[in-house]
């Protein structure tokens, strides 16, 4: 198995790398309202924004949309 970080310290920093940015445009850092539209159709495109869409569409009572659907099907296809 190849990996790109040598130390389990470097490991943790690169996923913290992904894990915060991952998290702000998730809206979870704060409010997607207040984000321009250009980073808000960003969110959506993100897994963890594409999540939060769905959880928040199914918690209202509607189908998650075809596109929160799709943008977590093509990540899980591609992580594996």
């Amino acid at each position: 198995m190849i990996s790109i970080a040598r130390t389990g310290r470097a490991a943790g920093a690169i996923g913290a790398g992904f894990f915060y940015p991952l998290i702000f445009f998730a809206g979870l850092w704060g409010p997607q309202q207040i984000m321009p539209p250009v980073l808000r159709d960003i969110s959506h495109y993100t897994p963890l924004g594409a999540s939060v869409q769905a959880i928040q569409d199914s918690v209202q009572g509607t189908f998650p949309s075809a596109a929160a659907l799709l943008t977590m099907a093509a990540y899980t296809i591609a992580d594996t």
